[in-house]
């Protein structure tokens, strides 16, 4: 029994002693544990592993390195990687070869930089940077990350951010096996997640296509994607990508960047297919969605002369523009008058576009026009909106609009021409059912300005309408013909009750500084013709008008006994007078014959 206990006391002290060398720590030089680690990676001469600060070698609960200050850094001496503490799993079969081979790293707060205008990062010389990026990590099964912090920057993209509290693992660094990442982080305060697989990364070193599976997850923003990636000489990726941005705006927050201007929609959904190298990209059979409309088509990006160049064509069954780009800018204040508040929109100078759009039902600004085709194409900051076709009011409309920022001016130039539509609704639909009528409506306008005030004053260019077979309400100018030879023109009693049909309605107008000169007007009905004369002043919103009425036979020609009668208009918008001429060129103001008898 003496001779038991005496062997379980002796095996209870081995133990215990085997217990306390393999938990003690072992120190090494920092000189032997840089090179082991540099020889162990096979790193080449790119990424260089530094000597640490202090090194130890722990033989249990699992053969490990524990090092003060890791660090790996580039060709140049900059740092990669560093971390005030980190552990290194060994391989036990090395091990008992004398070599130090790590198969697993734990990094405690380590501070990461990845710089994406140097290699391993930088597309030039992708094939030899790839390289030195999975060799100088090669040999590892994964790394642990607990409290990092990532430091993202790229002086060619103006980009200089951090993600902190980086925690997670990326496994899989090994020659043929599958890199799997599974990270959290903050960045700018919101809370994202970062997981995925990609399945040889010596395929994809080599030029080959290797699966690559990818999720980002955020309140931010919401990314995934799956496919292929490709390395080499010419880096490429393949599959299909989805994104959900709740709010465009806060994510340019996040990104340090000024929000888009000429967006109003503050959320967007993509779902598409993407092929992308390192100089552009394209998204097919795309969907996107945003402010509760679906667009379906397909977007290329390039980058030409080191300027983002952006084409694509997309349709939809149902399109609005206000939920899009916003209201229209207003140009009337409460008080009626042209505002003078500056606009607020300016077309983009950061990009190029050319965009092609087609909806079944296009909704501008309460207007609808039905199978419109049309274009936008933004070319040095210059905007240039053009619709192809659409069906307007049973008609056909095209028009193109062009805009441009000048300094702090708005330069606008404008045509269109809506042919064989019904006037009277789109008379109404604006606001005006004083006349009905078949026919057309052609204009060119061009102004400049830095607010609507601004813009009315410069306007010129030119207008014509004619229509047929309609109305003029609140006119009855055949009526008040045959009234006229009897007594003198009570305007109000005479003139505004029913209306007048007419076989044809032509203007022709000339804009010059804002005031609208009358070129030719004319109406033509059954025993009735007038001409209009004379201007209406845009910027001071007043009327200088002259209405000549005579009646005509049923030939159109004036008889000898036949009645005359001119009215001017003159006066603000608001309250205009409105003053008779009869045969004896006596003038009355409308007011002053209200209470003549018939």
């Amino acid at each position: 029994m003496r001779r038991a206990a005496a062997w379980a006391g002796v095996v209870v002290a081995t133990a215990a002693v085997a217990a306390a060398v393999g938990f003690a720590p072992w120190p090494l030089t920092a000189k032997q544990v840089a090179n082991n680690l540099n020889a162990a990676f096979d790193a080449s001469a790119r990424m260089r592993w530094s000597a640490p600060a202090a090194a130890t070698f722990h033989a249990l609960p699992w053969p490990s390195l524990r090092i003060v200050d890791a660090r790996l850094n580039d060709a140049v001496g900059a740092n990669l990687v560093s971390a005030p503490e980190a552990r290194l799993d060994l391989s036990v079969g090395e091990l008992i070869k004398g070599r130090l081979t790590p198969v697993r790293a734990v990094l405690v707060t380590p501070i990461m930089t990845l710089d994406l205008d140097r290699p391993p990062l930088a597309v030039k010389d992708a094939r030899a940077a790839d390289a030195d990026a999975s060799g100088a990590l090669a040999g590892l099964a994964g790394i642990g990350l607990t409290n990092g912090v990532l430091r993202i920057v790229s002086k060619s993209r103006r980009l200089d951010t951090v993600l902190e509290n980086v925690q997670g693992r990326v496994d899989g660094f090994a020659r043929a096996d599958k890199i799997r990442v599974n990270l959290s982080a903050i960045w700018r305060d919101a809370p994202i997640a970062i997981s995925g697989s990609l399945d040889n990364l010596e395929r994809v070193e080599r030029g080959e296509p290797s699966a690559l599976e990818a999720l980002l997850v955020s309140p931010i923003a919401t990314l995934s994607f799956s496919g292929a990636l490709a390395g080499g000489g010419a880096p490429n990726l393949e599959g299909e990508v989805s994104a959900s941005v709740p709010s465009i705006k806060a994510l340019a927050r996040l990104l340090g960047r000024a929000p888009p201007t000429f967006l109003a929609a503050d959320d967007v959904v993509i779902a598409a297919k993407l092929k992308a190298t390192a100089n552009e990209a394209t998204l097919a059979e795309a969907s996107v969605t945003s402010a509760r409309q679906t667009l379906q088509g397909a977007l290329h990006t390039a980058d030409v002369n080191g300027r983002p160049v952006v084409s694509g064509s997309f349709d939809a069954d149902r399109l609005a523009i206000a939920p899009l780009i916003g209201p229209a800018p207003p140009l009337i204040d409460r008080d009626g008058r042209w505002s003078v508040r500056p606009f607020a929109i300016a077309p983009p100078r950061a990009f190029d576009l050319d965009l092609r759009l087609s909806a079944g039902h296009l909704d501008v600004y309460g207007r609808e026009l039905a199978n419109a085709a049309g274009s936008v194409s933004l070319k040095d900051g210059v905007l240039t909106a053009s619709l192809v076709d659409a069906t307007a009011y049973g008609g056909r409309l095209r028009g193109e609009t062009r805009v441009v920022c000048e300094e702090e001016d708005l330069n606008v130039r404008a045509r269109a021409k809506l042919a064989a539509a019904d006037f009277g609704a789109a008379f109404s639909d604006f606001g005006w059912p004083a006349v009905t009528g078949q026919g057309t409506l052609e204009f060119t306008l061009e102004t400049t300005g830095r607010s609507p005030i601004a813009a009315v004053a410069g306007l010129g260019g030119s207008a014509s309408l004619r229509l047929e077979q309609g109305a003029v309400s609140g006119f009855k100018l055949e009526e008040a013909l045959r009234r006229s030879q009897r007594r003198p023109i009570d305007v109000a009693r005479d003139m505004r009750i029913g209306g007048t049909s007419f076989d044809t309605l032509a203007f022709e107008v000339a804009l010059g500084r804002g005031i609208i000169h009358i070129v030719n007007g004319e109406l033509g009905a059954h025993g009735v013709a007038a001409n209009l004369q004379g201007q209406i002043d845009l910027p001071t919103q007043a009327w200088d008008l002259r209405a000549n009425v005579m009646q005509v036979g049923a030939a159109g020609q004036e008889s000898p006994e036949a009645a005359h009668l001119s009215f001017d208009i003159g006066g603000p918008w608001s309250a205009p007078t409105i003053r008779v001429i009869g045969d004896r060129e006596e003038t009355q103001p409308a007011a002053d014959t209200a209470a003549q008898p018939q």
